[in-house]
C-alpha cells in the first residue's frame, strides 16, 4: 500500500504496485481449476474469490439469489430462504481490501483474485468508497489502484453442461470435488426451466464481460475450458508467457483437482437439449 498527502497528513490510498491479475469468469466455467494451476505455479498470485461477498449481506450469492427475476420466483421458494447475513458498513471493505492484498500476493510481488459478472457491481461499487477514489470514474480508479493491471478471462463453450453442473451446485452447495467426502448434501432435481434460466443467464454475464474488455480497450489472456481441461501444463505455460511471469521449477505434485463432470450431468445435459429441442422447435 501507498499514500498520499492530503492537508492534515497522510492518508492510506490502496494501490499494488507490482503486476494485478483479475482471473474474470463465471460460475462452472472451469475458472476454480485454471485459479489452482496458477496459485500451484507460486509466481501469479493466489487468485481466490476475495470479492465474493455481496454488500447487501456480507456473504457470497446464496441459491435463491440466481433466481431473483419474476418468471422464476417458484424455483427460488423452492431453495433455502436467504440468510440476511449483515450489510456490508461505509468504509468495512478497506481493511478487507488491505488482507486481500496481502493474501493474494505471492512473494515475487504479483497479486491476483478471480471475479465473477454477477457480482461484479459491487465490487465497482466497493473500488469508489476506498480512500481517494471517491471521485474518480470506477475504471479510472481500477488504474490507481492496480496501475499495471492483466487480466484473463475464463469461459465455457458448452453453456448447457455449465449450466447443469451450475444448477446442481446450487443445490447442494457443493462448488468443489473436496467438499464430496466430508458432507451430506440433499440430492439434486433436474429442472429444465431452472436450467434454461441459468443458460441464459450464463449467456449475459459472458457478454457483460466482453463489454467491459471492449470499454476499456483491455485485451483479456483467453483460457476456453473445453481446451484447456486436457492440456493444463501447456494452458499454464500460456498464460504465465502473456502475462510476462517467468515460471519457476516446481517439484512434488500439486495435487490437481479431478473434473466434477460425471453421469448424471450428461444425462441431464441430454435430457435438456432433447427437451428444449422439442419446446421451441
Amino acid at each position: 500500500m501507498s499514500t498520499t498527502n492530503s492537508g492534515s497528513g497522510a492518508v492510506p490510498v490502496p494501490r499494488v504496485e507490482g503486476l494485478a491479475v483479475l482471473v474474470c469468469a463465471t460460475q462452472r466455467s472451469g475458472s476454480t481449476l485454471l485459479c489452482e494451476l496458477l496459485k500451484g505455479s507460486e509466481v501469479a498470485g493466489v487468485p481466490d474469490e476475495f470479492f465474493e461477498a455481496l454488500r447487501s449481506t456480507g456473504l457470497p450469492r446464496q441459491p435463491r439469489q440466481y433466481f431473483e427475476a419474476p418468471e422464476v420466483q417458484d424455483i427460488a421458494e423452492r431453495l433455502p430462504p436467504v440468510d440476511p447475513g449483515r450489510p456490508e458498513r461505509p468504509g468495512e471493505f478497506a481493511g478487507w481490501f488491505d488482507y486481500a492484498v496481502h493474501r493474494g500476493t505471492t512473494p515475487n510481488g504479483v497479486f491476483s483474485s478471480k471475479v465473477m459478472w454477477n457480482y461484479f457491481d459491487d465490487f465497482r461499487a466497493r473500488v469508489r468508497e476506498l480512500p481517494g477514489m471517491e471521485n474518480l470514474m470506477f475504471n479510472q480508479a481500477l488504474h490507481s489502484i492496480f496501475p499495471d493491471l492483466r487480466v484473463v478471462f475464463v469461459r465455457r463453450r458448452d453453456k448447457v453442461a455449465q449450466a447443469v453442473s451450475l444448477w446442481r451446485a446450487i443445490q447442494t452447495q457443493r462448488w468443489r470435488d473436496a467438499e464430496d467426502a466430508r458432507s451430506e448434501t440433499p440430492e439434486a432435481q433436474y429442472d429444465y426451466r431452472a436450467i434454461k434460466h441459468l443458460v441464459e443467464e450464463l449467456h449475459r454475464w459472458d457478454a457483460k464481460w466482453e463489454d467491459w474488455f471492449n470499454a476499456t480497450g483491455r485485451q483479456p489472456v483467453r483460457v476456453i475450458y473445453e481446451e484447456f481441461v486436457g492440456a493444463r501444463a501447456a494452458t499454464l505455460g500460456r498464460v504465465l508467457d502473456a502475462l510476462g511471469i517467468p515460471p519457476r521449477e516446481l517439484t512434488g505434485d500439486k495435487g490437481p483437482m479431478r473434473r466434477q463432470a460425471d453421469v448424471v450431468s450428461q444425462n441431464w445435459a441430454d435430457r435438456f437439449r432433447q427437451e428444449d429441442l422439442d419446446r421451441t422447435g
